[in-house]
């Protein structure tokens, strides 16, 4: 028995409907993106000029919020790859390894100091990043994504480097 031509085209893309991956998801993308960013930039604001919470608290809330981020870049990652329906090993390693990293380094953050944890969750980000950028020669990435993926990373790295400034420097 052979398929009706509206049941066999039912599940590819309508002339009228955008592409899931097309503008409107890069122009969500972007909005979520933004919003993402309010945690680090008003850290920055309370850390400077607020009088709620102490710099070095401040850092630490900052920094948890960090690692909650680079495990999900992570996850955003491995669906990319899963998505094409191969996924190379090393890209997920890559992919995972940020978020391995951002998990101790929040444990181990008490015992060695906060320095330490500020160190080690700004490599997991930049090593995410670049996981994000092999993406993109992989053909994982999409390059309006990961153009995103380089101003927010950009943003929330001097976020909390000018959050960690300001607890050093007082």
């Amino acid at each position: 028995m052979s398929q009706s031509p509206t049941a066999h085209n039912a599940a590819a893309p309508s002339a009228n409907r955008p592409s899931p991956s097309g503008p409107p998801s890069l122009l969500l993308a972007v909005g979520l993106g933004l919003l993402a960013l309010v945690p680090f930039i008003a850290g920055v604001y309370e850390a400077y000029w607020g009088d709620w919470l102490e710099p070095a608290r401040v850092l630490h809330i900052a920094l948890v919020y960090l690692a909650t981020i680079v495990s999900f870049i992570g996850g955003v990652q491995w669906g990319l790859m899963l998505a094409r329906g191969r996924a190379p090993a090393p890209d997920m390693v890559l992919g995972v390894v940020p978020a391995l990293i951002a998990w101790p380094a929040l444990l181990l953050g008490p015992m060695f100091g906060q320095g330490y944890t500020f160190g080690l969750l700004l490599a997991a980000l930049v090593l995410a990043w670049g996981a994000d950028e092999r993406g993109a020669r992989q053909g994982w990435q999409q390059s309006g994504f990961l153009q995103l993926r380089r101003v927010l990373t950009l943003v929330v790295a001097g976020c909390v480097v000018a959050i960690g400034w300001h607890v050093v420097r007082g």
